[in-house]
């Protein structure tokens, strides 16, 4: 009778141990770890934007998500120069959207996109951009080499707005006219843009779609065709992309006629325009 009894306190403490252990491990049908992203866990998306596309982009974000509620999409704005540094040096991002083709024909050269992934989003033109009723009466790029005349413009090197604004100064023969005036060197679009909507300068060499961004503050002035240096808004993936998959998605919309609708919006231009 006493070893019944012990086979019983045995078995009891057998029984106990198994039960403590099932509680401890997981209930799985498969038995094995589920795969990332099977239990609804979200993508979360690198891209590196040239703040050049701010608004219609921020918008876009916001409607893709809607869209897409698996992907999030984490931007950083900046000057395009920057960010290309950012991207390549940190080796980090999933998708490169400057915001001129110049900088992604850098990002080429620097193998730090997918070539084939790259499609242009939008375009955009250089402007004379002064202030609201244009109160010191700027009608063309000689006018910035006025006395008087206060002129802000992008970092060249780090902005392609500053290498675009130093090219139509160059091809027009103002370049050191110009500069002259020159009072302060933005680094990224959006400051540019600032310079002249807060009335900190006469004017500033910025882009068409400034004047959707600010328009009961800023007046845009038509530059001469012969100067123009239009440019493309390119987007593509990244070498070093996490996501390739859901990179590619955000760049379908983008490029979808209901991404375009929403730069479209906020006036950007989103079929070569005729000059």
């Amino acid at each position: 009778m006493l070893s019944n009894l012990r086979w019983a306190v045995l078995l009891l403490g057998i029984l106990l141990v198994a039960g403590c252990a099932a509680k401890e491990a997981p209930e799985s049908r498969t038995g094995t770890p589920a795969a990332p992203g099977a239990t609804g866990e979200k993508v979360r998306l690198i891209a590196f934007v040239g703040a050049a596309s701010k608004p219609p982009t921020t918008e876009a974000k916001e409607a893709f998500e809607q869209a897409t509620p698996n992907i999030v999409v984490d931007i950083s704005f900046g000057g395009s120069g920057t960010l290309l540094n950012q991207m390549t040096l940190e080796e980090t991002g999933d998708i490169y959207m400057p915001g001129s083709n110049d900088y992604m024909d850098k990002a080429e050269e620097k193998n730090a996109v997918a070539v084939e992934t790259r499609k242009i989003v939008a375009y955009l033109i250089p402007m004379i951009c002064v202030q609201h009723g244009n109160p010191k009466n700027i009608q063309s790029l000689k006018d910035l080499a006025r006395p008087g005349v206060t002129v802000g413009l992008a970092k060249a090197g780090a902005v392609c707005l500053g290498d675009v604004a130093d090219g139509v100064l160059r091809g027009a023969g103002l370049e050191e006219e110009v500069k002259k005036n020159v009072i302060t060197y933005a680094g990224s679009c959006d400051q540019t843009q600032q310079l002249v909507q807060l009335g900190e300068v006469d004017a500033v060499i910025g882009w068409d779609a400034f004047k959707h961004w600010a328009p009961d503050e800023i007046d845009v002035v038509p530059i001469a065709r012969e100067h123009l240096q239009v440019r493309n808004i390119p987007a593509a993936i990244s070498t070093y992309a996490e996501h390739r998959e859901a990179a590619q998605q955000f760049i379908d919309f983008l490029t979808s006629k209901e991404g375009k609708e929403i730069f479209s919006k906020h006036g950007y231009s989103v079929t070569p325009p005729q000059i």
